[in-house]
């Protein structure tokens, strides 16, 4: 209920308190129409696809292993422990932010990205061993820690986008990011029905290995100077 209040209180303020505006499109055209073209021109360019696709495929595999941590929790023989699973990741990723955000200077975390990164999936290599609650955490903490390659991205990925379309270019970054992980969580889970879900998550971090293997070179461009 609580829930379903805010949604309602939220739903109210957008609709009686917010001034209309129109939206501001200076080619013409329809909305919809615009964002399929800027897109289109985005994904012609070679620089923000490479960047893109950093962003977008080695964490999206490790989401395909969070896929299973319930299944995997129940055959350990600790079904409570999932919420522990779940919440390592998370701290794993405050860590990751805290540090790599906080005590690496910009110039050094963009020409740095790729070993975070290789912390995606190398620890969950681990999981082909099948180990307890305690160790699988720990496992998952430091897999959380290398979404933090992410924040070497960003602000090449501002430099390389022309400012007029910023915001759609961060716009189709969230938007493929959501896309992909919710299909590798999906193909995950169906994984899980046919094999052991420790397997799942081991090829889930052995196939983000491979991933940012292929793109090392734009993980670890000097940037933007």
């Amino acid at each position: 209920m609580p829930s379903l209040a805010s949604c309602l209180v939220s739903a109210a303020l957008l609709r009686f308190r917010l001034a209309e505006r129109p939206g501001r499109d200076p080619a013409g055209g329809s909305t919809v129409g615009r964002t399929w073209r800027v897109n289109r021109e985005l994904l012609r360019r070679p620089d923000v696809r490479a960047l893109l696709w950093a962003q977008w495929v080695p964490p999206a595999l490790v989401v395909g292993a969070e896929g299973v941590l319930v299944p995997y929790a129940a055959r350990a023989g600790a079904p409570d422990a999932a919420g522990w699973l779940f919440t390592a990741v998370a701290l794993g990723m405050l860590a990751g932010d805290l540090v790599i955000g906080r005590l690496v200077a910009p110039r050094l975390r963009e020409r740095l990205a790729g070993p975070p990164a290789l912390l995606l999936g190398g620890p969950l290599l681990g999981f082909a061993g099948s180990p307890g609650p305690v160790v699988a955490g720990v496992l998952l903490s430091v897999s959380g820690f290398g979404v933090a390659y992410q924040l070497g991205l960003a602000r090449r990925f501002l430099a390389v986008v022309p400012e007029a379309i910023r915001g759609q270019a961060f716009g189709l970054a969230l938007t493929g990011t959501m896309t992909w992980q919710g299909l590798f969580a999906a193909g995950g889970g169906a994984l899980g029905e046919v094999v052991a879900p420790g397997f799942v998550v081991a090829a889930a971090g052995a196939a983000s290995v491979l991933a940012v293997t292929g793109l090392w070179r734009v993980l670890t461009s000097r940037g933007i100077g």
